[in-house]
C-alpha cells in the first residue's frame, strides 16, 4: 500500500514538473529557471530537461517518460564525476585529442564541399582506356568471370516447350520471342551477350554447376539439365579465367572511380599548396 502511495506521488510530482516546465515565465531579471534534479555535483534544469525530453503527449507515459530520462541524466552525470574523481590527470588529458579530431573532422567536411564544387566528374572512354593500358597490373582477374546465356524455368511453366525450341534459333525474331517468354516463365534467365558475370555467381543460380570442374566450363560449353522442379540451359559465349587481365568492359566502373579519386587528391592537394604559398606571401605563415 505504502509502494502504491509512494508511486503514485512520485508520479504526480512528475506530472506537475512538466506543467511547470510548459508553464511560460516572465522574462524578468529576477526570474529563475527551475531545478528539477540534482546528481552530485550537477543540476539539471528545467531549460535542459525541456530540450531533451520528448513527450508522448500522453500524461501518464510523459510522466513515466519523464522519470526514465531524469534517471538516465543522473546515472551519466554521476558515473562521470566519478570517473574524474578516480581517475588520474594524465589519463584524462583528452583536450588536445578532442581538438585534433575535431580539426579532423571539420577538415573532412571542407574538403567534401570544396571536391563537390569544383571537381570535374566527366571522365571519357579514351581516359578509361588509357589509363586501362597504363595500370594492367591492377587488372588482374581474382575469379573466373564468363558471357552466358542462361535459363531457369519451372517445370510446370506453360511456355516451357517453346522456350527449348526457341533455344538454338539464330532468327532475331525468334530471339525476341524467347526473352518475351523467358519474362512471363523463368524464375531467373539471362540472354545479354555482352555482359560478363562472376562464374561462381551462375554456380549460384545452377546448382548442379557446383559439380562441374571450372576448367570444364569454356566457351561454346552448353548445358541442358532438369531436376524435380526446373529446366536448365547454360551457354558459355566466353570466358576469362582466374589470374588472368581482366576484360576492360568489365573493368570501367573501378576504372572510372580510380580516376575521380585521383582528381579530388589532386584537386585538394593544389588547393591546399596554392592556400600555403599566399599564407607566405601575407606572412601569415612564418617559420621561425
Amino acid at each position: 500500500m505504502f509502494y502504491k502511495v509512494a508511486q503514485t506521488i512520485c508520479i504526480a510530482t512528475i506530472a506537475l514538473l512538466l506543467l511547470a516546465c510548459k508553464a511560460p515565465q516572465e522574462d524578468t531579471p529576477s526570474s529563475k529557471v527551475k531545478i528539477i534534479a540534482k546528481a552530485g555535483d550537477k543540476v539539471l534544469n528545467a531549460d535542459e530537461f525541456r530540450t531533451n525530453f520528448v513527450s508522448t503527449g500522453i500524461i501518464k507515459d510523459s510522466s513515466y517518460n519523464a522519470k526514465k530520462s531524469i534517471e538516465s541524466w543522473a546515472t551519466e552525470s554521476l558515473f562521470y564525476q566519478e570517473a574524474l574523481s578516480k581517475l588520474v590527470s594524465e589519463e584524462i588529458q583528452i583536450e588536445e585529442q578532442v581538438e585534433e579530431y575535431r580539426q579532423t573532422l571539420v577538415n573532412y567536411i571542407y574538403q567534401s564541399k570544396l571536391v563537390e564544387a569544383n571537381l570535374d566528374t566527366l571522365v571519357s572512354p579514351d581516359e578509361i582506356e588509357s589509363y586501362y593500358n597504363d595500370h594492367r597490373d591492377n587488372f588482374i582477374l581474382k575469379d573466373n568471370i564468363v558471357k552466358v546465356n542462361y535459363l531457369k524455368v519451372p517445370l510446370k511453366a506453360q511456355g516451357l516447350p517453346k522456350i527449348k525450341r526457341l533455344l538454338w534459333s539464330v532468327n532475331e525474331k525468334d530471339k525476341l520471342q524467347l526473352l518475351e517468354l523467358c519474362s512471363q516463365n523463368a524464375e531467373n534467365f539471362f540472354l545479354n551477350d555482352s555482359t560478363w558475370l562472376f562464374l561462381d555467381d551462375i554456380k549460384k543460380e545452377i546448382p548442379a554447376l557446383k559439380e562441374q570442374p571450372d576448367f570444364s566450363l569454356r566457351t561454346g560449353k552448353v548445358l541442358e539439365f532438369s531436376d524435380e522442379e526446373y529446366y536448365y540451359f547454360l551457354k558459355i559465349k566466353d570466358e576469362k579465367v582466374k589470374n588472368g587481365l581482366s576484360p576492360l568492359i568489365f573493368e570501367r566502373n573501378n576504372i572510372k572511380k580510380f580516376i575521380l579519386n585521383n582528381r579530388k587528391s589532386q584537386l585538394v592537394s593544389q588547393y591546399k599548396q596554392i592556400m600555403l604559398e599566399k599564407a607566405k606571401a601575407d606572412k601569415r605563415f612564418v617559420i621561425y
